[in-house]
């Protein structure tokens, strides 16, 4: 079957349960991506408990099974509803609308559903399935939302490369500096086109959970309605509590065996912005190449991404002989399929090295230093707490230099940002908000209490 044929699937007797339903309101978790699926499952999992009536719709903007399948065999969660996408982009987004549009007017029209929208974080399916509701009157629960990048100024980075140029560059300054909140500004497009997705979804929600303090924050100052934003911390709390109760059956370390009781630094690169710009990607490679010479120990998973630039830029050859000259210190493997693989790794790690959005909570919920391998971070929490630090894709021995001053470094090790029992809190917030007024969506009049005002009577 050619992509362009390719239908909606809808399981089997998914139609036949809706209809004897007995729930009111339909939770309608969107999930795409791996690490949508990942913070996602814990929301899943305890509203099934609560009973309540959850619908499940993968949009397949991730098809590929490692991306996918597993990780939702591991949580136990069962797909209703694939909408089945497909490339190019731009196709893909007006299908997630088109396709989950008649989905929801059906569940509505003819099953006599409320549909109520769970989207995550900043996707593509997040940024589009909210369009799809919205337009239908059907507002959306934000699950970490304002997800937003600061970047350090053009004179911050400017004395940086001048400082490490001039030998004068200071890590422990450096490290320091980035804490300090008046450096950074907003407004960067990177990740790209994850800014943009977030930035266009606020504007269809009407329940922010919010992951941190800095991010209610802000939602605030950009003015959305206070009394629909919460700090609810972040699910991925959740999901590494239930990965690591699995962690025992991890076969990690039979597939990165020389990394098995070693001082590791778990490396992840994948940034469309890294990736797809030659001169970017060029000083990572290089960075990590040294740090591997030098004898340490590096593994780096090889995700379609970073493949794709080993190859576009005529690198695969130096790669096999990296592999084979350092067999002992140097792993280079696809990743890994499970989460609970992922969560012993970098459990185990001395430092996560990575351009990934998650593994940056991740590594401080594990309590292993991180650097993030970008000019900014939309974890910036992360920053100004100290659990991590930028490595910024321009000069290779720069990079390496952060990245080994971070090794086990017990500085940055500052325990859990994101809170714990986040899904129930989330699933509190919202059962509260449909029980007291009956839905999510809300024009002026209800959102202001001025119904009662309203007088058409001559």
């Amino acid at each position: 079957m050619e992509k362009g044929q390719q239908e909606v699937f809808v399981r089997e007797g998914f139609w036949e349960e809706i209809e004897v339903a007995s729930r009111k309101y339909a939770h309608v978790i969107m999930i795409a991506t791996k690490p949508d699926i990942i913070k996602q499952a814990p929301l899943y999992l305890e509203l099934k408990s609560r009973k309540e009536l959850v619908i499940l719709v993968h949009t397949g903007q991730h098809y590929d099974y490692n991306l996918s399948k597993w990780v939702l065999d591991e949580f136990g969660m069962v797909v209703d509803v694939n909408l089945n996408i497909f490339w190019p982009i731009h196709k893909k987004f007006s299908l997630v609308i088109e396709r989950l549009w008649d989905f929801l007017v059906k569940l509505n029209t003819e099953y006599q559903k409320i549909p109520v929208p769970y989207v995550h974080w900043d996707t593509l399916t997040a940024t589009t399935a909210d369009k799809a509701a919205f337009l239908n009157k059907f507002a959306v629960v934000h699950v970490e939302a304002w997800i937003r990048t600061l970047t350090p100024k053009k004179e911050f980075f400017v004395k940086l490369f001048e400082d490490y140029e001039a030998w004068k560059f200071d890590f422990e300054v450096y490290y320091k500096s980035l804490q300090d909140e008046s450096i950074y500004e907003k407004g960067s497009i990177e990740p790209f086109p994850e800014q943009f997705d977030t930035r266009w979804i606020e504007a269809s929600t009407w329940f922010y959970a919010a992951p941190v303090e800095l991010a209610a924050k802000n939602l605030l100052e950009e003015w959305f309605c206070d009394d629909r934003i919460k700090v609810t911390w972040n699910t991925i709390s959740d999901a590494i509590k239930i990965s690591q109760t699995k962690v025992k059956t991890s076969k990690a370390f039979e597939i990165y065996p020389n990394m098995k009781w070693k001082d590791f630094i778990f490396v992840t690169l994948h940034r469309r912005e890294n990736t797809e710009k030659k001169e970017r990607f060029l000083a990572l490679y290089y960075g990590l190449k040294k740090l591997v010479k030098e004898w340490v120990y590096v593994c780096f998973l090889a995700l379609h991404a970073s493949e794709w630039a080993i190859d576009e830029y005529g690198l695969r050859k130096d790669l096999e002989q990296l592999i084979k000259d350092h067999s002992t210190n140097f792993a280079y493997w696809p990743a890994l399929a499970h989460h609970h693989e992922v969560i012993d790794m970098i459990s185990k790690a001395w430092a996560v090295v990575t351009d990934s959005w998650s593994m940056q909570e991740e590594a401080n919920i594990v309590n292993t230093p991180c650097v993030t391998l970008r000019f900014w971070s939309d974890r910036a929490e992360t920053l100004l707490a100290w659990t991590n630090v930028i490595a910024p894709p321009v000069n290779s021995n720069l990079i390496a230099d952060i990245i080994k001053w971070a090794i086990g470094n017990k500085n940055m090790k500052k325990g859990n940002l994101y809170g714990e029992n986040v899904s129930e809190k989330i699933v509190d917030e919202v059962t509260g908000i449909l029980q007291s007024d009956g839905k999510l969506f809300r024009f002026d009049d209800e959102r202001l209490g001025l119904v009662k005002y309203i007088n058409f009577r001559i």
